[in-house]
């Protein structure tokens, strides 16, 4: 016996995911250059300023969401529950790192408007590293979910 709602959620719990993951590579790599590119620096500072707690908060209600999912998930799924965790914990985890990563902001912006430029890049270091781990564990995430999801009843115990 086979549960292909459990199927037809994990698809859409993916969909959510990659489309998401999807803005946050667009809105992490794009946009901010696109800005820098286009409008004078005065501006562009004023934008961005006003654009990364917005990314953060977006990327940790991402995560979070995915986190509680799979965390809600865990005792109605046919997968095992060692995988399930895995899948927490990488969402888990991709929240944390974006979270530090907003958490950077104030810092940034202080060391910045100080003109303390050793400081300000090493924050900015810091906060780009925490992002793109923020990313990679999205990937690992999107890429387990999608790993399990065409043999997802194989993991069904089949009685004789």
């Amino acid at each position: 016996m086979y549960h292909l709602t459990e199927a037809y959620l994990l698809a859409t719990f993916i969909a959510l995911i990659a489309a998401g993951w999807g803005a946050l590579v667009a809105g992490g790599s794009l946009l901010p250059v696109l800005f820098q590119r286009t409008l004078p620096e005065a501006h562009a500072g004023r934008l961005l300023r006003a654009y990364w707690p917005k990314y953060f908060r977006f990327a940790m209600g991402l995560g979070l969401l995915a986190t509680l999912t799979s965390a809600l998930a865990f005792p109605f799924s046919a997968l095992p529950n060692l995988y399930v965790l895995m899948v927490t914990v990488l969402a888990a985890a991709m929240t944390a790192c974006f979270f530090a990563a907003w958490a950077l902001i104030p810092q940034i912006n202080a060391a910045r408007d100080g003109g303390i430029e050793t400081e300000f890049n090493r924050l900015h270091r810091y906060n780009v590293g925490l992002t793109g781990v923020g990313l990679v564990c999205g990937t690992a995430l999107l890429g387990a979910l999608i790993y399990v999801l065409p043999g997802q009843f194989t993991f069904w115990p089949m009685h004789a």
